[in-house]
């Protein structure tokens, strides 16, 4: 079964701040100078829609996959706002295939009255939270009741926990292993760090490795062929290559070329002596290893 589960809804201008799109389009054009399995909206529209992932463009990207998760970030810090009703609406009109998952500013003084309407009010299931979007340290104790919350709501929690090209996104909260903290401090809390937590994918491996519910993603990798290579290569010698689970980022690749990336992690070592990532863990990580970090997806 191909699970989906990373995807964002969301466009310019209703979303998106004209400083965050140009980011963004510079970003992209940057990775498909290295890819060609990157998403663009189309040189027929104005750029600035290149990141959209409106309804259509994004049910057209998930066609080949049997579910998927898609949520809507909440932080005007850096230009980002997407209202939580949209994507409950969204997944309302799409159930057969979509569950949604809400995003609460943990700086909001009502953000754990905001993560139970999103909960209980409006049927999302997990939580999105981005601390170099949000501008929140994941060190600071003022935030845990926040994710204890999140913790005994029994819901699991993805959190971009790496770069972003965002010139105000503070990168002094960005690297992973930032979120020891609240792992220790909620332990049955599920958390998936998005994109390995580039670039500091070694810090993520250690991290995942410690905390038997923390696992990762690997979305957004596959544009940087020699990270991505390296950071397979550091999940499999750390033993932890079953917590890598399949994510697209769309609207930064649609499914399908995100799994042409993965098989073609090895490009980068043929003719060489290097190592080179075993088939089937290629494979468990599009179609299988997200039944250990999502398991009450299962048969949904």
């Amino acid at each position: 079964m191909l699970f989906d589960t990373h995807t964002n809804l969301l466009w310019y201008p209703d979303h998106l701040s004209d400083e965050f799109v140009e980011s963004a389009l510079a970003a992209k054009k940057a990775k498909m100078r290295l890819s060609r399995d990157v998403y663009f909206a189309g040189d027929t529209q104005d750029e600035r829609n290149a990141f959209d992932a409106r309804p259509e463009q994004l049910l057209a990207a998930t066609e080949d996959c049997d579910r998927a998760i898609v949520f809507g970030l909440r932080a005007p810090y850096v230009g980002i706002d997407v209202p939580q009703e949209l994507v409950a609406r969204f997944v309302n009109e799409n159930a057969d295939r979509f569950f949604g998952w809400g995003s609460v500013n943990p700086n909001d003084a009502d953000c754990i009255d905001q993560l139970v309407y999103c909960v209980e009010d409006l049927g999302l299931s997990g939580l999105k939270v981005a601390p170099i979007y949000q501008n929140w340290d994941p060190r600071d104790p003022c935030h845990l009741p926040f994710f204890k919350k999140a913790e005994s709501l029994g819901i699991p929690l993805n959190i971009h926990q790496g770069t972003s090209f965002v010139r105000f996104g503070p990168l002094k909260y960005a690297n992973p292993i930032q979120l020891e903290d609240i792992a220790i401090a909620c332990p049955d809390l599920r958390i998936v760090i998005s994109h390995m937590g580039h670039p500091w994918e070694d810090e993520c491996v250690v991290l995942i490795r410690k905390h038997p519910n923390l696992y990762t993603n690997v979305s957004a990798l596959h544009y940087r062929p020699r990270r991505h290579y390296q950071a397979f290569m550091s999940a499999i010698e750390y033993g932890v290559e079953h917590k890598l689970i399949f994510g697209s980022d769309f609207p930064s690749a649609t499914a399908a070329q995100v799994i042409a990336g993965q098989w073609k992690v090895n490009d980068v070592v043929r003719g060489t002596n290097f190592p080179t990532v075993p088939d089937e863990v290629i494979h468990n990580i599009i179609y299988e290893n997200w039944k250990l970090a999502l398991p009450e997806y299962i048969g949904r």
